[in-house]
């Protein structure tokens, strides 16, 4: 028998005990080792899939009727196609170049309310092909009482991410897995940004910033800060990472500036996001990175207040840096010192125009690795508000 695992849905645990080969990976629930007959009559072994979002000692309701099956084409004892259970054979890549062959939607007739537990299901899609196995083999049985060893203990998340799982975009969202990215400047962009990348499997996003998280910051951040928090007067990057290591494992805490001499430190990173509202920090490090051969992505915003209106107008900016496209950032980059009080660092409140700004650039970034199409390959973006408009320039070349 499998040994007892914890933290499982207590109907899935039951799948354990009753003796089916149970594996949870990237949100998805396998059950391994079913057999099924096959269009020459031949008995093997398919695996059933279905996206998985249990809760500990919970018998959960799974989202759907539905699952997918690794395998050649399931029939009945005669050869048959089993035509009932098959809704289409498209085959698909589910995660870590994980095929499956075939999707099923089949209801009993009796049970109008199915599924109502993920053992109901996958126990009823075992039933269905293993019975035509045993037409031909007597011993046919998916409940092997074999442990299948979990592969996926490194996740970088506490708890899986059911939404890809459930979307069956797991494949798609692997592209994401960079090995390090760092965030530099961790304010109401930079705050917004990573709340973004903290719902990616990146492997670890590093935080870079020496500076308090005040009341201001809290209105432009996500989430709600306490009063009695603010009072203790945390770096940001460490009131940052107490949130969201909640969620991802990799959360990184550098409560310090970049400067000239320890700017070497981003060398490590796969891919960096740059917030800050320095010009001369702006050049340093982004002249770093373009050196160095290391993609960025430079955001800045610029607020101003329209007197005759008594309203705000301003702009959110999104400039990429690549090996292959570099050419514009000295001509878009801001990166001479401030002249005079800048309205934006009056601590106005924008939050809106920060999380903007940050899914802009985190956009930006997933179209760079592939996750969202990008047919023009801009690699400058501004939204104006006043006009609600999105203009992009500099097109590079396919990377």
């Amino acid at each position: 028998m499998s040994p007892k695992p914890t933290g499982l849905d207590s109907a899935v645990q039951q799948l354990i005990e009753e003796g089916y080969e149970v594996e949870i990976l990237h949100s998805f629930l396998l059950i391994h080792s079913v057999p099924y007959v096959t269009p020459e009559r031949e008995i093997k072994l398919g695996t059933l899939v279905c996206a998985y979002s249990g809760t500990p000692g919970v018998a959960g309701r799974p989202n759907d009727h539905t699952v997918w099956f690794a395998g050649a084409t399931p029939c009945k004892a005669s050869g048959e196609p089993l035509a009932e259970v098959i809704n289409n054979s498209n085959e698909c890549v589910l995660f870590d170049q994980f095929k499956v062959n075939h999707y099923f939607s089949n209801k009993p007739a009796s049970n109008p309310t199915f599924p109502n537990t993920y053992h109901e299901k996958i126990s009823h899609y075992a039933e269905v092909l293993a019975a035509q196995a045993r037409v031909i083999d007597c011993d046919a049985d998916p409940k092997t009482g074999k442990a299948f060893p979990s592969r996926d203990v490194d996740s970088v998340f506490r708890y899986g991410d059911s939404a890809s799982s459930r979307a069956g975009i797991t494949a798609i969202a692997q592209k994401l897995q960079l090995a390090k990215v760092a965030i530099v400047g961790a304010g109401g962009t930079g705050s917004y940004i990573l709340d973004l990348v903290a719902k990616t499997p990146v492997r670890e996003i590093h935080l870079f910033d020496e500076d308090e998280f005040k009341r201001h910051n809290a209105f432009r951040a996500p989430g709600a800060a306490t009063l009695e928090m603010l009072e203790t007067r945390p770096a940001k990057v460490d009131y940052l990472h107490g949130i969201y290591t909640h969620m991802h494992k990799g959360v990184v805490a550098h409560p310090y500036h970049l400067t000239s001499t320890n700017i070497g430190e981003l060398e490590q990173f796969s891919f960096v996001f740059v917030c800050v509202d320095d010009g001369p920090a702006r050049g340093l490090i982004c002249g770093h990175l373009r050196h160095a051969g290391i993609p960025f992505i430079d955001v800045g915003m610029a607020i101003n207040k329209q007197d005759e209106t008594s309203s705000l107008r301003g702009t959110c900016r999104v400039t990429l840096g690549t090996v292959q496209k570099n050419d514009h950032l000295e001509r878009l980059l801001d990166i001479e010192p401030e002249q005079g009080d800048a309205l934006y660092r009056s601590n106005i409140q924008v939050a809106d125009m920060n999380a903007l700004n940050a899914a802009l650039a985190v956009i930006r970034w997933k179209q760079h690795c592939g996750f969202y199409s990008d047919q023009e390959l801009a690699h400058n973006q501004t939204f104006t508000v006043a006009l609600q408009s999105l203009a992009r320039s500099e097109f590079g070349v396919t990377e």
